[in-house]
């Protein structure tokens, strides 16, 4: 996974200097200068959650604390993920469900997340609306609403990008990789892309980077 943690430090790193530059401004005439620690929230679903790391320290989003914060930086962060969750799962408090979807999760959802007033929000969801049959217009919408809170919020974002993974049919594979260039389209300079380097070129998880359970996203 060192490809992954590289790309995920990479794009940290050039955010939180975005946003040590918006924490620590120049302060004017007789104004003590200020000394927030950045924050950064993570959204996610199973890989974000950390679900199958063993041990659980060496799961992407804790070798990323531990990184960062080992460089000096000093952030703190708080991980929302939670194993199975959708771009639904994340939409806002108050957000009208359509059928057969699930429903906002407050104590996990992009709400939540803009209440710790973060200066970065991760977003990793790489595999589990295609999972669900979810078409790429209504995921697209979701990531639209998402980003539209955190854009008024003035709040930096990465968003990940799909994972491969073993679905069974190539079509569904495929599906992965179509709505990763939709992201990208929408997105550009907010994604961190990986899948190609994650995966086969039928968007099957690399035999170096599987450990043969395809439960999870990645």
């Amino acid at each position: 996974m060192k490809i992954l943690n590289f790309c995920i430090l990479v794009s940290i790193g050039f955010w939180l200097t975005s946003c040590k530059k918006d924490i620590q401004q120049t302060p004017g005439p007789g104004v003590q200068k200020s000394k927030s620690t950045p924050v950064i929230v993570i959204l996610g679903s199973s890989t974000a959650a950390g679900v199958g790391a063993a041990p659980i320290d060496s799961a992407w989003v804790n070798v990323v604390q531990s990184t960062v914060n080992a460089n000096g930086t000093k952030a703190i962060f708080y991980n929302l993920a939670v194993e199975d969750y959708t771009t639904y799962n994340i939409m806002p408090n108050g957000f009208s469900v359509p059928a057969y979807r699930p429903a906002p999760d407050t104590a996990n959802n992009i709400t939540k997340a803009l209440s710790y007033k973060p200066a970065l929000v991760m977003i990793s969801l790489p595999t589990n609306d295609i999972a669900d049959g979810y078409s790429y217009t209504e995921i697209m919408s979701n990531y639209q609403k998402i980003t539209y809170m955190l854009d008024s919020a003035k709040v930096q974002y990465i968003i990940f990008s799909t994972q491969p993974r073993d679905f069974s049919t190539v079509s569904e594979r495929m599906r992965l990789d179509t709505l990763n260039n939709e992201v990208i389209s929408a997105y550009q300079n907010h994604v961190n892309n990986f899948l190609d380097q994650l995966s086969t070129s039928t968007f099957e998880i690399d035999p170096i980077y599987s450990v043969g359970d395809v439960r999870f996203d990645f």
